[in-house]
């Protein structure tokens, strides 16, 4: 299997768009903006916890490819890490316990929709109802 290198796919995307872009979201046609940095990209629609570390696309990545190119995103808006909606094996899940050093049990700040929009914009993964699809997947 060919290892995808999230970061530089990120950053070619980035490089060949501009370090501001607009990205779409999953539904409708608003768009929240992007912008590149060094360590990761900040983001429009967080507010105060903007900035989106390179740590957190690689977890995704290292996750999908774990689950076979497929793995459901998580719902933070209405379960603690570990509960039935947020499961320490779904996107958000593993993010907020690899990257933000979350516990089982306690709440986590929702970062699934930027994380999403800009891998599906970077044409690395496909969005589909409730889970993410790693393109190109092979075992």
């Amino acid at each position: 299997m060919e290892k995808i290198n999230v970061i530089e796919r990120i950053k070619d995307s980035f490089l060949e768009n501009g370090k501001t872009i607009e990205i779409p979201l999953l539904k409708g046609q608003k768009t929240f903006q992007a912008v590149l940095h060094d360590g990761g990209i900040s983001v429009s629609n967080l507010a105060n916890q903007s900035f989106l570390p390179w740590s957190v696309f690689e977890e995704t990545i290292v996750l999908l490819n774990e689950k076979n190119g497929c793995a459901i995103k998580g719902d933070a808006m209405s379960n603690k890490l570990g509960e039935t909606g947020l499961p320490h094996d779904s996107i958000e899940g593993r993010i907020a316990s690899k990257v933000y050093g979350k516990q089982l049990g306690q709440n986590v700040f929702r970062r699934i929709t930027p994380i999403a929009c800009i891998l599906v914009w970077s044409g690395i993964v496909e969005n589909q109802r409730g889970k993410l699809v790693l393109l190109n997947y092979h075992k």
